[in-house]
């Protein structure tokens, strides 16, 4: 009697099986590139400067980019252009706009247009006022300069370029028949010009001295290499005279805190040598010198009107200008790294000196933890020690504590003051009396002051200068880390107006007009296409355009979150999108995209496209009947490998309690990293039914030792402490190494895998992708391998990146959807052997 209990149970069970629905192969190139071709991408708005107008520039799978003029109080007035290569507001009413050789100039109140044709280039000078317009070799290369009026200035003919600095327009003309060589200042709001320079050599660059000395350094084309002068307004000049500086093929001008000095930065290319052998030596730091052509690099103070020339000392580096007293930052270069980029990743103490170029003497700073502020006027530096940020005076060489530590950002204001971040608080303190004073509290995690001043240094990524330019008007962005929402604050006065509420749509571009009246933004998510919203600062905020109507799938598209544990027991996410027409009483096969974190990136809007660079479209994966899912992953002390393999274990537990997910039928895709995660999990687990993997990394004993040739150094850096976290070398990880390498048990792999790679990929070398496809041809295991001629490490020439999406639909129909009918799979996967 148990035995036919048991066999009607089977027998109820198998056919509850085949009853259960399943979905037939949805993937329709023809319907997906109609959906490709009819989505448009907004990628930027530019407002005038009173907010009445707005720029904004669209994208498309096929056709030409389109730039839009639209009103803000009117947005079905649209003003459209194709084929755009300059456009400007050169005044609150007025627009110049460039359209395959034709200049527009519209009048935004009327409507009318005047042209200018065989127009090359325009540009817009804002300080001055003045629409430079460059026409072509058929109108003598003339530049004509009209106001923000559009009255004309005055005219220059054989002009050949021009540059904009701080404080000057500088014009290059070229006299062919007299075969001289001319450099002009605009002056008197360009009614006039000052003729700078004048030589039959070649003018290679003209440009400020950025140097309270004032003046240009202009360097020119000669036999020897570049020669280099320093020309005051009057067009009187000084050349450099040095014999070590012969045969110079490039120069740069840096900032000065020495107001007697320029500072210049030389190059001189020695070609590597046609020899039988290159010798490499064990002691050279830089294996660049031995991977390129060498660069001899000499940096020095220039002193004109001395005619003294003061070196760098080459034992630092990372010479960056503080202020205006002769001061400079100075980084020691640490002759005990066996290579230059040992430190690149992880905690090391800097030895960094504030250096007087008049008195000779340096001051080594407090030791920080990679963090560095300084004034732009010089007066101090704020640098975050191990014990929090401390306030170091320039002028007595004293250190202060300032009483802030972790979490707080600090942002130079004017009269003597700071702008803390701290939290989801603003404050302010006085750098004399070092009193502070909340302005504000955000409802938020945390703020950061959205797009302050910057001058980098050269001393690292977080050395730099962050300062206010209108200190009055702040805009400052709050962040809730949880829930992945932002919100985007106004500070003026004291006054604090909310511009944008939490939101988790994704905030594309923010901007205002000059007067902090108006605001503009682009907003999508993963189901909302891009609008552009516009805000008066009494108003409540309006779309004046939405784009991609006509997809009125996107908005059935649904996001699921899962939670799961990550690699150190601690709760992470994964989200799961649902195609449009989705039904729950429906199996769904499903395929993983996988790299690191990735939920802060799951508030983007799934642009439909053929123009991947990674290949992975997770739209037209929807829209072909696929779950698609993005998981984090987090990193434990077994290493990068298994811990992706806990992480997306875990995952897939959560994932096969929903009745829809067809877990007999899920692929993995990866790129970079996430294809060296695809190719551990491939040779490691049995639950997935395909994979592709893209310029991955197959062995990580292999390449952590060899050269990198798109760094020009080893990579063990990047596994000992940076993104593969192994926390040491091979010599003293051996088993992690061992542990965490795919290509050990790349025999085990008995699904089909889809591999490709860039011939031209100096990141990760194509022999990586090689390697992993040999090992499954050895044992007979499905695999294809495809090389994208003279590709890098993502794809960046559109027919590679719409082949290989196509492809990566084809793979998964064929795998997990049963459509067998592709030519290019069958052959591999018909009677292969």
């Amino acid at each position: 009697m148990k035995i036919i209990q048991k066999l009607v149970s089977l027998i109820i069970l198998i056919l509850l099986t085949i009853i259960q629905p399943r979905l037939k192969a949805q993937h329709n190139i023809g319907h997906l590139k109609q959906l490709s071709e009819s989505a448009e991408e907004v990628l930027a708005v530019y407002p005038s400067p009173d907010g009445r107008y707005a720029f904004f520039n669209t994208d498309y799978e096929s056709k030409p980019k389109t730039l839009t003029i639209i009103e803000t109080k009117a947005p079905f007035r649209k003003i459209v252009r194709e084929k755009v290569s300059g456009y400007y507001f050169i005044n609150p009413d007025r627009a110049a706009v460039l359209t395959a050789g034709v200049l527009q100039i519209i009048d935004l109140k009327s409507g009318s247009i005047t042209e200018k044709e065989d127009v090359s280039r325009i540009e817009y000078v804002k300080k001055d006022g003045l629409l430079l317009v460059h026409s072509n070799s058929g109108q003598k290369n003339k530049l004509e300069i009209y106001d923000s009026n559009f009255k004309p200035v005055q005219q220059i003919e054989s002009v050949i370029r021009w540059t904009i600095g701080n404080n000057s327009v500088l014009v290059f003309t070229k006299d062919i028949l007299k075969d001289e060589n001319h450099v002009y200042e605009l002056t008197d709001q360009g009614k006039s010009k000052i003729k700078l320079w004048s030589s039959k050599e070649e003018v290679d660059k003209a440009v400020e001295s950025d140097s309270d000395l004032g003046g240009f350094v202009v360097a020119t084309k000669a036999s020897t290499g570049l020669r280099v002068y320093w020309v005051r307004r009057d067009a009187q000049a000084i050349e450099l005279k040095d014999d070590g500086l012969q045969g110079i093929s490039y120069v740069k001008i840096d900032r000065s805190s020495d107001g007697e000095a320029v500072y210049l930065r030389f190059q001189k290319v020695k070609p590597k040598e046609n020899s039988v052998v290159d010798i490499w030596y064990g002691k050279e730091q830089n294996l660049r010198n031995y991977t390129t052509e060498q660069n001899t690099i000499r940096e020095v103070l220039w002193y004109p009107e001395s005619g003294k020339i003061l070196d760098f000392d080459q034992n630092f580096t990372g010479y960056t200008a503080i202020g205006k007293n002769n001061l400079f930052l100075k980084m020691r270069i640490d002759k005990s790294m066996v290579d230059v980029h040992d430190d690149q990743f992880g905690f090391h103490k800097k030895e960094i000196y504030l250096w007087n170029s008049k008195t000779g003497k340096d001051v080594l700073l407090p030791f920080d933890d990679g963090h560095m502020n300084f004034d732009p006027l010089g007066k101090s530096l704020l640098i975050k020690t191990g014990e929090g940020w401390v306030k170091f005076d320039t002028g007595n060489l004293t250190s202060t504590n300032l009483g802030w530590g972790d979490g707080s950002s600090p942002y130079y204001a004017a009269n003597d003051r700071i702008i803390w971040t701290f939290k989801n608080e603003i404050w302010e303190q006085n750098l004399k009396s070092l009193k502070k004073k909340k302005l504000m509290t955000v409802k938020a995690d945390e703020i950061e002051l959205y797009k302050p001043q910057v001058i980098h240094s050269g001393v690292g990524v977080y050395r730099l200068s962050e300062y206010l330019e209108q200190d009055k008007k702040m805009i400052f962005v709050g962040k809730n880390s949880n829930a992945l929402t932002s919100s985007y604050v106004f500070l003026n006065k004291n006054q604090l107006k909310t511009v944008i509420p939490e939101t988790s749509d994704r905030i594309q571009v923010f901007g205002a007009d000059t007067d902090y009246k108006s605001f503009f933004w682009i907003e999508d998510n993963y189901n909302k296409a891009f609008t552009i919203r516009y805000k008066n600062d009494s108003k409540n905020a309006v779309a004046i355009y939405k784009s991609n109507s006509a997809d009125t799938q996107l908005g059935l598209i649904k996001k699921v979150a899962l939670k799961y544990r990550g690699a150190n027991n601690e709760e992470i996410e994964a989200s799961l999108y649902l195609p449009p027409n989705f039904d729950p009483a429906k199996k769904y096969p499903v395929v993983l995209s996988v790299y690191e974190k990735q939920q802060r990136f799951m508030n983007k809007f799934l642009m439909p496209t053929f123009k991947n660079n990674r290949g992975i479209n997770p739209r037209l994966l929807l829209e072909s009947g696929y779950l698609v899912m993005f998981p984090d992953i987090t990193y434990g002390d077994r290493g990068p490998g298994l811990s992706a393999l806990q992480c997306i274990n875990n995952v897939l537990d959560e994932l096969q309690k929903f009745s829809y997910a067809d877990m007999s039928k899920v692929g993995m895709i990866g790129q970079s990293f996430g294809g060296y995660e695809t190719n551990f999990i491939a040779s490691h687990s049995n639950r997935f039914s395909a994979f592709v993997s893209g310029n991955s990394v197959s062995d990580i004993v292999h390449t952590s030792y060899a050269l990198n040739y798109n760094f020009n150094s080893p990579d063990y850096w990047r596994y000992e402490e940076g993104q593969f976290r192994m926390k040491g070398s091979f010599v003293n990880q051996r088993q992690k190494y061992l542990d965490n390498n795919p290509i050990y048990a790349a025999s085990n792999i008995n699904v089909p895998m889809l591999l490709w790679a860039g011939t031209a990929d100096t990141n990760v070398d194509p022999q990586e992708s090689i390697s992993i496809f040999n090992v499954m041809r050895k044992y007979r295991k499905p695999v294809v391998l495809l090389n994208y001629r003279n590709e890098n490490h993502s794809l960046g020439k559109v027919p590679a990146q719409r082949d290989l999406s196509i492809r990566i639909l084809e793979w998964f129909d064929y795998h997990l959807y049963g459509k067998k009918d592709v030519d290019w799979i069958n052959k591999q996967m018909k009677d292969a052997f």
